[in-house]
């Protein structure tokens, strides 16, 4: 089972999958960590190579059979592709999209530059936080571990 957390930045992708892939016993692929693998990292050119190394990945651990929560910002595009591409019974995609203004401001320990703050809002304008695809949860105002339980509600429900 894949377990897919987009949004945009500062939405608690990684906090929300870290204690995801706990409370499932998965492992955890931060795709951040795999684009700074990459030498010159562009977001103009960069990103479908970051796509194929987290499928990848992804994959690799699919084929353990253990099952995996990832995250990122996803594209139309990379969504198709997980689709397509991951070799996974079970995918899940789930958009964490707390109000722009909530994104847009300090949350938890991290200080948004304003590089950062103009790339929320370059999101949220270009439907980031608003998918055609999988699921969407606003976490504007709730905890980190609530969710997570929204996260493993939906999966159940699924399930059943």
């Amino acid at each position: 089972m894949l377990i897919f957390i987009s949004g945009s930045i500062n939405s608690g992708k990684t906090t929300v999958s870290k204690l995801l892939s706990e409370k499932l016993n998965a492992e955890y692929i931060n795709v951040d960590d795999i684009a700074d693998t990459i030498p010159n990292f562009s977001l103009k050119t960069g990103l479908d190579k970051v796509m194929t190394l987290a499928i990848a990945a992804i994959n690799n651990s699919a084929a353990k059979n253990k099952d995996i929560v990832a995250n990122y910002v996803l594209r139309k595009k990379d969504y198709e592709r997980l689709k397509n591409e991951v070799k996974t019974k079970e995918q899940y995609v789930i958009t964490l999209a707390p109000r722009l203004e909530v994104a847009q401001s300090q949350r938890g320990d991290r200080k948004l530059t304003e590089w950062e703050i103009q790339r929320i809002k370059h999101h949220y304008d270009s439907g980031i936080a608003s998918p055609k695809f999988g699921y969407i949860i606003n976490n504007s105002d709730v905890t980190i571990e609530e969710t997570v339980d929204q996260i493993i509600k939906i999966i159940n429900k699924d399930k059943a």
